[in-house]
Formats: structure tokens, sequence, C-alpha cells
């Protein structure tokens, strides 16, 4: 039943979030609707408005003429070019108006002359309500695409905020139990020592459990660390030139004396003088990660293979585990992801594989992942440049041997 209420208030933030700005949505949509009728009524009554004023100036010029009882003749107004005067015929526009005082409602004598606007400025007020209306037109669908783009960054800006928030809930959850796990058997073994009257054998094997233990915990904490250390851009690796070999020798004895598991065996294959140019501290913690991982699913046999190529020293970690489908092989290195093809397993903090790439694209490197599938073991590959000389040397071999 509490899950079911947990369920249940989960799914009322969320759909009340998606429905707050669906109204958001909607509002916008229709205060954006009423300003396009609104504008778009403003630009045709100023247009009404300038063809009005159109028939009048034309009702002005043809009393100015009658008035002025002079001849009148077909043509441009010498004074005001927008109008003209016209033989009255029975298609005239609709703001012409007669010069002589009968109305043109009348049947007009063919000699009968008006005056009217010429086609120049009507089709110049036209150009210019439409050009009104396009420019109109244009900046309430700017208008509009902004808000309903501002609505978006928010509504997504706020899921990801919840989502981000849930992250942390859960990764709290499993940093706290992954921490604690270590310490209670610690406390137990020394709790047990503290007794006494214990075997010298077996409190050489609780006191080896305390140390791998005690290994876990500084090895959580070290991710902490550096999982904060890489969100700030002005972290910088070392960058020296180490023998590999000896690097790889030493981790492989380190897990083999303490964290590898009973039954699980660890081989190492690499070629003498192989050296690299990075930060071997990184490195260690790149293997300790891809160690954690190939055992925390399911790996027994673990081989590590280091070789040399033209411009990279590269080291593959391979295991027997679970695997995971090819496609998933990018979303490995996503933080609080995992192998096992959902979201972070009941063990670790997710934070492993993401820092170790992130570690080694700083050292100017690459880890990427492969698998067959599931059941068929994984793979990482880890490339780290080599120092200048041994490049050099390496681009030389190569092309001797082709």
């Amino acid at each position: 039943m509490e899950e079911l209420a947990t369920t249940l208030r989960n799914l009322r933030r969320r759909y009340g979030a998606v429905a707050l700005f669906s109204a958001a949505t909607v509002l916008l949509i229709v205060l954006g609707s009423w300003w396009f009728v609104f504008i778009h009524g403003a630009i045709s009554n100023e247009h009404r408005m300038m063809q009005q004023a159109l028939g009048q100036m034309a009702e002005v010029q043809a009393l100015r003429l009658r008035d002025a009882g002079d001849a009148v003749h077909e043509g441009l107004l010498p004074d005001d070019a927008r109008f003209e005067v016209v033989r009255v015929s029975p298609v005239l526009s609709p703001f012409a108006h007669r010069i002589d005082p009968h109305p043109l409602y009348r049947y007009p004598a063919p000699e009968t002359l008006a005056v009217q606007p010429t086609e120049a400025t009507l089709r110049t007020l036209s150009l210019k309500y439409e050009s009104r209306r396009g420019m109109w037109m244009g900046e309430g669908l700017l208008l509009v695409t902004l808000l309903i783009a501002v609505v978006g960054m928010l509504y997504r800006m706020v899921a990801a905020e919840r989502a981000f928030r849930k992250e942390m809930q859960e990764f709290l959850g499993r940093v706290t139990h992954e921490m604690k796990t270590p310490l209670a058997g610690i406390k137990a073994v020394l709790q047990t020592l503290q007794l006494g009257r214990m075997p010298e054998a077996q409190a050489r094997e609780l006191t080896a459990m305390a140390l791998r233990e005690a290994e876990r915990e500084e090895h959580l904490i070290q991710n902490l660390l550096l999982g904060q250390r890489m969100r700030m851009s002005d972290q910088r690796l070392a960058k020296e030139e180490t023998d590999l070999r000896a690097l790889l020798e030493r981790f492989v004895k380190h897990r083999s004396d303490t964290m590898v598991p009973d039954g699980a065996s660890l081989t190492l294959e690499c070629p003498q003088s192989l050296m690299f140019l990075g930060d071997p501290t990184a490195v260690w913690t790149i293997l300790e990660n891809l160690g954690d991982n190939a055992v925390k699913y399911g790996g027994r046999k673990l081989c590590v293979q280091a070789r040399l190529e033209p411009t990279r020293a590269v080291v593959e970690f391979a295991d027997d585990g679970i695997g995971f489908e090819s496609e998933r092989a990018e979303h490995l290195f996503d933080a609080f992801a995992s192998s096992g093809g959902h979201a972070v397993s009941k063990h670790g903090t997710g934070l492993g594989l993401s820092i170790s790439r992130t570690l080694a694209e700083r050292m100017g490197g690459t880890l990427r992942a492969r698998s067959a599938g599931k059941g068929q073991g994984a793979t990482f590959v880890l490339s780290l440049p080599l120092p200048p000389r041994r490049e050099t040397a390496a681009r030389r071999t190569q092309a001797s041997e082709s």
C-alpha cells in the first residue's frame, strides 16, 4: 500500500506539472489568436479609413474644378498627380466623383467628366496594406513561436530538474548503502577480534576480509571525489612517461590479493617496455573501475591485454560476465547507467564508467566498450597516447613491417 501511495503521489506531481504547462500553452495560443484578430482589425480599419480619405479628396477636387469654371480636360490633375479626370463610363472607381452637380448613380451622359484616384494610387494603397498585413503576420507568428518555445524550455528545465532530483535521491541512497556495507563488515571483524580466543588462521582470514572492505570503501570515496573534480573544467591531469607494463603488473597483483572474489582469475598479457604518456593515478582508477564493473556483473575469468599501436598504447579489459547488447555500448558511460540493461543496479554508484571515460579523454585517450550480446561477456578498450619519441619509433616499426 505504501508503494502504491508513493506511485500515485509521483504520478500526481508529474501529471500536475504537465497539466500546468499544457494550460499555459493553451492560454498563450488563445492570447496569440486574440492578438492576431485585434491587430488584423486595426490594420483593416486603417485601410478603410485611407480609402474613405481618398474618396473625400476626390470629391474636394471635383468641387474645386466645378467652382473654377474653366475648361476641364481628361488626364492627371496638374496640381495632384494622385487623381485623374476621366470621362464617365459604365465602369468607374468607387471613389469617383462627377465634376457637374448631378450624382453619379443617374445615367451619365457620355461627355460627363469625373475625378477619381489613379490606378497607381490605388495600387500603392493596396500594396501598403498587404505589406502591413504581412509584417503583422510575421511579427505575430514570431511572437507566438517565441512564447511557445519559452514554455517548452521551462517545461524541459522543470522536467530535467525533477529527473536530476530523483537521480540524486537514488544516488545518495546507493552511496549510503555502499558506504555502510564495508563499514559494517569492518566493524564486525574488529568486534570479533576484540573478543580474542580465535584461531590464528581464522584471524588472518577475517583481517584479509576487513582489508578488502577497506579497499572497497577507499575506492568508493576516490570515485566520489573524482566525480566532483571532473565537473570542474580547470582540473588538469599529470602527463608523465610511465611504464604501462609495470603499472598493469602491480594492478593485477593488487586485485588478485584483495578484490578478486574466490573462484575468479585475473591474467595479464603485455609486451615489455610498453610506455604511455598520461597520469598513472588516473589510469589506475580506470583499471579499478573496470575490475569492479567486471566482477559486479558476473565476471570470473578476467583478462588484461596490452599492445602497442602506431600512435597509442591499447589496454583491453575482458570478462566473461553477463555482457550487454551492442546498441547499449555508448550508454554504459552515462552517469548512473549500468551494464545490466536497466537503471543502476543495486550495487555501485553508477559513476565508475562515466568517470573512467572522462579521465581517459582528459589524458588524450579513449575508452570504449563492446560485447557480442547478453551472456557473452564484455570488453573495455582503453587507448592512451604514447610519448613523442615512442610514437615516432612505433610508426617506423610499422612502416618497416609493412
